[in-house]
Formats: C-alpha cells, structure tokens, sequence
C-alpha cells in the first residue's frame, strides 16, 4: 500500500523495477493497476514471484475487477545476513540500503525479544520472503525519489481481532507490530482484522519523523494504495499527501496554559517567567486577577508549541505553587520578521523589522542594543530612541 500510493502520487515505476532487477531474484517482479475499494480508486503494487510476465508493468483504470486472491508460494526462512546480502548486491543509492537494512533490523530486534534469541538467529518468515524484500525496497527508494524534507503520519489505526501467521494465530495488533510501535500514537478497535503489518509499523517507525503533529501545509500531490482485501465498510487505501508546509508567517496554532496563583511572590513570579521563557515557551506573561474570597493573585500564562507543552507544564506543577493548570489550543497570525544591522549615528544597531499585511515595513532597535547604546554613550533611553528613529 506505501508504494502504491508512492506510484499514485506520481513516482515513476521505471526505477522501482530497475532496483528490482538488480536485487537478483529469480522469477520476481513487480506490476500496479488501478483498483476501486469500497468506491474509491487507488494504485494496487503487486509483487510476483515466478508467475507473472515482467513486460506488462502497469495497467490503467477502465472498470472494477473482481478481486483474485492467488495462493502465496513457499519461501525461504532467510536471516538478517541473507537479507543484507540481498539488498547489499542491489543497485541503490546508499541512503535506501541504509533505510532498508535498518528497517529489517528493527523487525529483527523485536523478533529476537520475542523468541529470546539473538538477532542473527532470528528466522524472517513472511517477512523473508521475496515480494516482502521488494515492498521494502520499493517503499524506501520510492520515498528516497519523492526527495521530502519530512514525514509526518496522523490518525495510525492498528485494527483488531486476530490474524493467522506463520507461528499460528495472534492479536492484533501482532506482537511484532506493537513492539515496533513502543511510543508511537496508535488507534486500536475502531477497524477490525489487521491494519497494520510487522514490515509497515518497521517502515513507519524507520522513516517517519512526526506522529500526530498538528501541520498546516498545502497539499500539491495526492496518492492512494490500494491493499488486497476489498471492505465494503471503509475502503482498504493509504492516503499519501505532498506538500509544502505553511512559512512561518502565516496563521499557526501553539497551544495555551494557564494557571491562577495566589500565594506566590514576586520574586518567584519574575522567576517563574524567565524559567518558562528559557525552557523554549513561546510567550510568558503574568496579569494581575482577583481570585474567590476577593484575594489578590496572578494569572500565569504561557504559549507553546506542542513539542515542548508536556515539560512546560510539569514544571509549572513542580515548580509555582498552583494545583492544576487550564490547557487548549489558540491560533495566532504572524507577521513576517527578521533581524537585521543598521548604520545610524550612534553605530551599528540591531533593529527588528517586520512586513505589515499592506507591504510596508516597520522597524525598531532591539531593546537589548538601546539599554547597551544608554551605557556606552550616556545618554537617556528616549535621546538614544530619538537618534536611532528620528
């Protein structure tokens, strides 16, 4: 299904079948083919294995087909050295043989913990086999070829009930798949059956960077695979989206805590804010409220990014003498902005400049460099102001 979508959103197969020829396994190759599920069309990547005519390389959408199921051949049990032996003899740049390998490694890892072996002992079954290598390969090159900064994967469904293997029936999700996704963001029980295999959570977990991260980007290419089994319920596709992430200008989301303190004092005020500011918080300020039984307090509110909210806020419990902090999220709209050195009659000043939605530009000296101008020439903070902007 990854590379289906890779081939649906515009990644040629040319190179995909070159890189499989040179993986020198006999009998093996690879097709695509439009495919409706549940109504929706997507890109279904087949690899075959000694039963298909390598000359016919992709088929386009005239009508839905009924769906064929053919029998999986027989395969090697092979270990980590065979596979790396595989892919080490391909031609391939060596960012995808290093992204291939890795991802083998990482299944073999959770494979060896689960038998308590060693890792060259461990046996790839389904994993091993000829049209698994070739996913991988094909999944690796073909994100290698999109040439993308950065991956991000949202809303990862893991399905449920059981699924028959090599070593009998399992859970779902796979003892191997939910090894491999440890501290990933998962969504279990809404699907039934299984939604995500050991050699797709091994892929995700090796090249994506970002799971459930709020983006705003705008979209320029859409791809969807299309899987085997065809559900009359939710279509069976992977949905893959490139594009361009918003600049830092536009409207952004950041997430907002606050808490109310009525016996903290000044000192730890002032104290707390700077800690915030210096820990990564976007914006830290405190204003003065009028709590229940009419004491005085504060209201101390941060802004920050998702990445840094959990340890903001572990802190702010730590640290103030609040018992619980409020959170959501608010969105903020953000001018263009840059630092840049002036000449000005008092020197070489840092003013930070800003785009006004009209188009004009505004500027003012960094506060820093007025309190340093105060010092070196003695003057008053509005002569120096006076100087630098009349």
């Amino acid at each position: 299904m990854w590379v289906g979508a890779l081939l649906d959103a515009g990644v040629p197969m040319a190179p995909l079948a070159a890189a499989v020829r040179s993986l020198a396994l006999p009998g093996v190759a690879i097709r695509a083919s439009k495919v409706q599920r549940a109504g929706l069309a997507g890109t279904h990547f087949v690899v075959d294995v000694g039963r298909f005519d390598p000359s016919v390389a992709f088929t386009p959408l005239a009508a839905p087909s009924p769906l064929v199921v053919t029998p999986t051949p027989p395969h090697l049990h092979r270990r980590l050295a065979d596979i790396e032996r595989i892919v080490q003899r391909a031609d391939l740049p060596l960012a995808v043989k290093a992204d291939c390998l890795q991802v083998y490694r990482a299944i073999g890892e959770v494979e060896a913990a689960a038998h308590g072996c060693s890792l060259a002992e461990v046996h790839f079954h389904e994993v091993g086999a000829e049209d698994t290598i070739v996913d991988v390969v094909c999944a690796c090159l073909g994100t290698h070829l999109l040439g993308v900064e950065r991956i991000y994967c949202n809303g990862l469904a893991v399905g449920s009930g059981t699924v028959k293997a090599e070593h009998g029936i399992l859970p779902v999700p796979a003892p191997a798949t939910a090894a491999l996704l440890k501290g990933i963001p998962v969504r279990v029980g809404n699907l039934r059956g299984e939604r995500t295999t050991p050699t797709g959570a091994a892929l995700l977990r090796e090249l994506v960077d970002h799971f459930d991260t709020p983006l705003t980007f705008t979209a320029e290419a859409i791809g969807y695979g299309a899987g085997t089994r065809d559900d009359a319920d939710v279509p069976n596709l992977l949905r893959l989206t490139i594009g361009t992430a918003a600049a830092a200008t536009s409207a952004m989301e950041l997430v907002e805590l606050q808490c109310q303190l009525d016996t903290a004092t000044g000192e730890q005020i002032g104290w707390l804010l700077e800690e915030l500011l210096g820990r990564g918080a976007t914006d830290a300020f405190a204003s003065a409220i009028t709590m229940k039984k009419g004491r005085p307090g504060v209201l101390l509110t941060v802004l920050a990014d998702d990445a840094r909210v959990a340890a903001l806020e572990t802190f702010l419990l730590e640290e103030s003498s609040t018992l619980g902090v409020r959170r959501h999220r608010v969105q903020r709209s953000v001018l263009e902005r840059w630092t840049e050195t002036r000449t000005t009659s008092l020197g070489a000043v840092v003013f930070k400049v800003a785009r006004l939605p009209s188009g004009n530009i505004t500027a003012r000296p960094e506060d820093d460099e007025v309190r340093r101008l105060c010092r070196e020439q003695g003057l008053g903070r509005a002569e120096v102001l006076r100087r630098l902007l009349g």
